[in-house]
């Protein structure tokens, strides 16, 4: 998940790429925003959880198999993220903006970024199974 810190380094570093580069300003603000509002989706949700009392802490998010609903809604929104972003980097040209708009990847060819992106994708997936398939103990805080 992306930070507001993450968003905020991209745009300073993006500055010395459209000093030398104008016409690149929309898209990195495009950019800027897409992580700011996308990034923060499931950050939105565990606040939500946490703030209103549907989880008693963020160890909740860890084990879906409890069936709580704000719970299961972070985890179809990162699902529903990641379904997203391959259809941008593979069928929108995702990977060729990020291309022409370096400085948010440490990838330099849109080929590699299509390239590392199911392994990226991968490790969160099993992430995914590990919570669903175990059943770890949460601590109570309270």
């Amino acid at each position: 998940m992306v930070t507001i810190a993450n968003a905020l380094t991209l745009k300073s570093k993006s500055k010395s790429y459209i000093a030398a580069n104008p016409e690149l300003e929309e898209g990195y603000e495009k950019l800027f925003k897409g992580i700011i509002f996308y990034g923060n989706i499931p950050w939105v949700i565990i606040g939500i959880g946490n703030l209103s009392g549907l989880t008693k802490s963020v160890f909740d998010f860890f084990a879906p198999r409890q069936m709580n609903p704000i719970v299961l809604i972070f985890h179809f929104s990162i699902v529903l993220l990641w379904t997203l972003s391959i259809k941008w980097i593979y069928f929108q040209n995702g990977a060729e903006f990020l291309e022409r708009h370096p400085g948010l990847l440490k990838f330099q060819t849109a080929k590699q970024i299509k390239l590392f992106f199911p392994l990226m994708l991968l490790g969160g997936i099993i992430a995914m199974i590990v919570m669903w398939v175990m059943n770890p103990s949460i601590p109570n805080f309270q």
